[in-house]
């Protein structure tokens, strides 16, 4: 949940509603009758501030099967939480990090079933990467400005250590043997208007669990993303003018910039089969060659709603009108050329999509 929605949510009540939507229930059973969830895409459903509305969706490959609330239906109607944050994968594990509450419950990702929980040193939970034997939390508490990246041991899920950060703990990836961290980002002003609260990303040797980089990026615009592409990492940052695509060497350090000129105000930031794709405030949605100089005059389409989850997979655009009271929609579109393909309703707030 972004940093605005948090602070306007925490002073409303949200409606809960319940509604299922699923077809076929035989969709890829095993031979006991338990669903699995292969060859399709995992929808997280951020869910409500204040009622316990986070759930899972699943796509089929070929758009034709939905299911909601995958979680609840593996295990014995439990309720997942508030504030599904993000979902991190590590071989056959899908972890499901939640915001409110302080946990990450850790599950088989074909079945949903249930494994184990942990939340340990857990502070305002946000994002999960993954080195070695290892896993990498940032936790972001906006009450207690408590900003730290924690670190656990994949085989027991104990606690390692935590890194403490000045300005923010947020979206954190893998990259060339390297954990980098989001470590500045937006805020708000008195009057809502947002501000970067400063320009760094840094860059964590996992072997010694220490900061080997704190990468200062130009103090220009608000960072806005960061993602993993190919032993790559990447940097959005945008302003009202133009928007940014920084790559950084891990190794040591510095980065190389990409200027998207006349975009104003990009969003988000992914990568699919060779080509960036990335949304503004306004829903256009651009693409161009990764490592291309030629900067996309055109947008290839324009998403519909408040756009909310963002994500390019396999050659198809997910974009979801998050709705934050009852179930949303998701528009799905070809990334070649922008047509819509399939629409479909998932759950409340949904933040993200993830090949599975």
């Amino acid at each position: 949940m972004n940093i605005r929605k948090i602070l306007s949510l925490a002073f409303a009540s949200m409606l809960l509603f319940n509604v299922s939507c699923s077809t076929d229930s035989s969709y890829e059973s095993t031979d006991d009758g338990t669903l699995r969830f292969d060859s399709g895409v995992l929808i997280s459903n951020e869910g409500g501030f204040t009622t316990t509305t986070s759930e899972v969706s699943f796509v089929s490959n070929d758009l034709t099967t939905v299911f909601n609330k995958i979680y609840g239906m593996s295990n014995n109607k439990e309720d997942l939480g508030k504030v599904l944050q993000t979902i991190g994968f590590n071989g056959n594990l899908a972890y499901l990090v939640c915001n409110i509450p302080n946990k990450i419950d850790i599950v088989d990702r074909y079945t949903f079933k249930k494994l184990t929980t942990v939340t340990a040193n857990l502070d305002g939970a946000r994002y999960i990467a993954f080195s070695g034997n290892q896993y990498y939390v940032t936790n972001n508490n906006f009450d207690t400005h408590k900003r730290k990246l924690n670190i656990y041991n994949i085989s027991d899920n104990s606690f390692v250590k935590s890194i403490d950060f000045t300005n923010a703990a947020e979206k954190v990836v893998e990259a060339s043997g390297s954990i980098v961290v989001q470590t500045d980002g937006v805020g708000y002003d008195s009057s809502w208007n947002p501000i970067p609260t400063g320009y760094t990303v840094t860059v964590v040797n996992p072997s010694t669990n220490v900061v080997s980089y704190t990468v200062n990026l130009p103090n220009v615009g608000i960072i806005k993303d960061l993602i993993s592409y190919k032993g790559n990492a990447y940097v959005l940052v945008s302003d009202n003018t133009n928007s940014f695509i920084y790559k950084i060497n891990t190794a040591n350090g510095t980065y190389e910039t990409t200027t998207l000129t006349a975009i104003p105000k990009v969003q988000k930031l992914r990568a699919d089969n060779d080509r960036f794709y990335f949304i503004t405030d306004t829903n256009k949605i651009y693409t161009m060659a990764v490592g291309s100089t030629t900067v996309p005059t055109t947008p290839i389409t324009t998403a519909v709603g408040d756009v909310y989850g963002f994500n390019v997979i396999d050659g198809k655009i997910f974009a979801a009108d998050a709705n934050y009271s009852t179930d949303g929609k998701v528009n799905v579109y070809n990334a070649s050329n922008g047509i819509l393909l399939k629409n479909f309703t998932a759950g409340i707030g949904t933040n993200g999509f993830y090949k599975n």
